[in-house]
């Protein structure tokens, strides 16, 4: 346990009439908080959601935990036909997720906007992005 744990909440809302869903997550994700998180994400994948964008721009603290829920969440997405991103616009996010060569898996991008861009298969430069500031 952290002490005084940031506990995480979820704010969803639908983007345009397509059916793209954001899950914005607020707080702290670790091993003592990724079972609300994952849960409420699971919760978007289980609607009519044809896509669902994970913006973790408002994380404090970003753990292991973290990625698997991700992971896990990633491969629900997969499962029901639905497109994912994430978005991870600090280094304190995006660091542990490079680290550990999910980026791709994962398909992270720095801003909401770039996301729901490659969700909607309007991203043209993806495989221009450059993540060089998150490497170090």
């Amino acid at each position: 346990m952290h002490g005084d744990v940031d506990q995480p909440s979820v704010t969803v809302r639908e983007v345009g009439e397509d059916g793209v869903v954001v899950a914005a997550v607020h707080g702290d994700l670790d091993v003592d908080t990724f079972r609300d998180v994952r849960e409420a994400l699971f919760t978007c994948l289980n609607g009519r959601a044809s896509a669902l964008v994970v913006d973790l721009g408002d994380v404090g603290f970003f753990g292991s935990m973290g990625i698997a829920v991700l992971v896990e969440v990633r491969q629900r997405a997969d499962v029901v036909g639905a497109g994912f991103a994430v978005v991870a616009g600090r280094r304190s996010v995006a660091r542990p997720i490079r680290m550990t060569d999910t980026e791709d898996l994962l398909r992270l991008h720095r801003t909401p906007e770039e996301a729901l861009d490659a969700v909607r298969g309007r991203s043209g430069h993806e495989a221009e992005r450059e993540f060089s500031w998150w490497s170090s």
